[in-house]
């Protein structure tokens, strides 16, 4: 079974109902329901990061999201190592379309 990856684009996206994307994570959680939801420990720091810059009463909405999706068995949060760094460096690097 093929997993489904939610970067932090998603995870912003699908906490601000505000935002012009919110219905795309909507429509790829229903979409892809009966497939694995993996994110990472790096993704989610990217998460808490972009809310870090809300009001607090955000800030702790967020950090308790982000600790529902660790206890959650419907999404796999990779943990960050050092190899999972590094190999997230190297592909940053690789990319040098983002920017």
């Amino acid at each position: 079974m093929t997993a489904v990856f939610a970067d932090s684009f998603h995870w912003i996206a699908l906490a601000d109902f505000t935002d012009s994307f919110h219905e795309r994570p909507l429509a790829l959680t229903a979409a892809h329901a009966s497939q694995p939801l993996v994110t990472t420990d790096e993704v989610l720091t990217e998460y808490l990061n972009y809310v870090g810059e809300q009001p607090e009463v955000l800030r702790r909405r967020a950090a308790a999201s982000v600790r529902r999706m660790i206890a959650s068995a419907s999404i796999h949060v990779v943990s960050q190592s050092r190899a999972s760094f590094l190999a997230g460096l190297t592909l940053y690097e690789q990319r040098s379309d983002k920017g």
